[in-house]
């Protein structure tokens, strides 16, 4: 019965990735959701404080949140510090600002691969001690993908606080739920996240339809799920006495924020061994993954994945070895080895469905960025996708313009701040300190980018001249001039920004 349930959850989660990979709608935006006059860079405008940390959140109400149909926290863990574990409605990208730590996603029919053991009294014979599914680490600059539904934890295994920032994309097609994001806890009692955002959503439509009393009825509770099914039917679920449910429905840690401090020196978990600890690989290895073009990465990676599809097919341990050892994160900050890179003006690195096959079914990607001081991103728009920007170090002038030729945003991003950039706009992004960097979620598995000097330089020198009424010889020059680099050096970028 084990074997039927097991095979029957692999089953359904292998229709789930290859179905999902085929659709890549989201839902819209109501209307006029994205008709944004103006935009503005937004801190967090609430803190749910724990014994071990704090989660920050911005209000997914907001117009610039509503046109992407995203929602953002920002997670801060202490010392020993651990996320009790949960799921949501939504495919979240998380990326590690600072910290190392350990984290865990169940994947429901995925065998408990990783067991513990300990010697006897004997010294002699081992026994077994707990079988769990596997633990991953992460450190600065990792991305996670967690798939809606997973229970996910993280912990800080290190003397250092560990910061995380977390999207929640709400209008992704897999979420039959409203708009609201939503966090289910499976320990714990405490505040939800966005608890505060449903209430105010719950009265504002209170005031529009007269409703008081029954919004009154869906405002209570913060316990978790576990804690309230009836103890019996628990209890015969776990195959436990209702002494052990009633302990844990009714001693959890009370602890507002999710955030519990793991007593005396922390947990110790069987994992594997972190990247730092894995041998190194030889220096003309390095010299050799450096010089490939970006072409040439790009058309590996696509190899590599016509591999990958041709072994499921083919191989007799297929499904388990794509869902249940499932890689979920991949490093894109300063450590990675970037995309573009100009040792006057920065670098960038982009993660795609390409490099991390889980973010096909999650239809989002994400893209870093560094830039030194006056140096220029050229200005540059998202084919397909929304673009929410978070600064992550420094301060840089951002200009944003819309469809109608508006300049939308024109002013200074700083850390800690986050700016929405819908579908289209053009934005370019200036430093103004020794080193500006930020993350950038994208609403799409493949986010396709353009700048407008490629666009101008693509055309003809007609064109060039007709539509920007030049002299032959100005649209030959502009078109001669313009470099083909997303990152400017100082040198070149004094120019006013377009």
């Amino acid at each position: 019965m084990a074997k039927l349930s097991n095979s029957l959850s692999l089953c359904l989660w292998y229709s789930f990735l290859v179905l999902g990979s085929c659709f890549t709608f989201r839902e819209q935006p109501q209307q006029n959701e994205c008709q944004l006059d103006q935009l503005e860079s937004l801190q967090p405008d609430n803190v749910i404080k724990s014994e071990a940390g704090r989660v920050e959140t911005w209000n997914p109400n907001h117009k610039q949140f509503r046109c992407a149909g995203v929602a953002l926290t920002r997670c801060i863990l202490e010392q020993h510090a651990l996320k009790i574990p949960s799921y949501s409605n939504s495919p979240q990208l998380i990326y590690i600002q600072r910290g190392r730590g350990m984290f865990g996603i169940v994947i429901p029919g995925c065998a408990n691969t990783y067991e513990e053991a300990q010697l006897s009294e004997s010294g002699k014979i081992w026994r077994s001690r707990d079988r769990h599914q596997k633990i991953r680490q992460f450190e600065q600059g990792d991305l996670i993908a967690v798939p809606p539904g997973l229970a996910f934890w993280m912990y800080n295994n290190e003397n250092d606080p560990v910061e995380a920032i977390s999207l929640l994309d709400t209008s992704n097609y897999i979420n039959q739920l409203d708009r609201m994001p939503r966090k289910f806890y499976l320990a714990g009692n405490h505040e939800q996240e966005f608890l505060r955002y449903q209430q105010q959503q719950l009265e504002e439509e209170e005031r529009q339809h007269g409703s008081h009393q029954e919004g009154q009825q869906q405002q209570r509770g913060s316990d978790n799920v576990v804690s309230a099914f009836d103890r019996a039917l628990l209890a015969q679920a776990l195959n436990t006495d209702e002494e052990i449910v009633g302990e844990i429905q009714q001693k959890n840690v009370k602890s507002e924020g999710g955030i519990i401090r793991v007593s005396g020196s922390g947990l110790h978990i069987f994992h594997p061994p972190s990247r730092t600890q894995r041998p190194r690989k030889q220096k003309g290895e390095q010299e050799d993954e450096e010089l490939e073009g970006e072409e040439q990465q790009q058309s590996k990676q696509q190899e590599r994945g016509q591999e990958g599809r041709e072994g499921e097919s083919g191989s007799d341990n297929g499904l388990e070895e794509t869902l249940c050892s499932l890689r979920l994160h991949q490093n894109i900050g300063p450590s990675a080895s970037p995309d573009i890179h100009h040792p006057q003006a920065g670098s960038l690195k982009t993660v795609t469905s390409y490099d991390l096959r889980v973010l096909k079914l999650l239809k989002l990607s994400a893209e870093f960025g560094s830039i030194r001081r006056n140096a220029l991103y050229v200005p540059h728009y998202n084919l397909n996708a929304h673009s929410i920007v978070y600064a992550l170090e420094g301060r840089a002038e951002v200009q944003v313009v819309d469809s109608n030729g508006k300049l939308v945003y024109n002013q200074e991003l700083r850390q800690g701040e986050v700016l929405t950039v819908p579908q289209n706009y053009a934005v370019a992004i200036r430093s103004e300190s020794n080193q500006f960097s930020f993350v950038a979620f994208k609403t799409h598995d493949m986010a396709m980018m353009s700048t407008l000097a490629e666009q101008m330089q693509a055309w003809p020198e007609e064109v060039v001249a007709c539509v920007y009424r030049l002299r032959r010889e100005q649209a030959r020059q502009l078109k001669n001039n313009i470099p083909l680099h997303y990152l400017l050096p100082p040198q070149q970028s004094r120019r006013p920004v377009a």
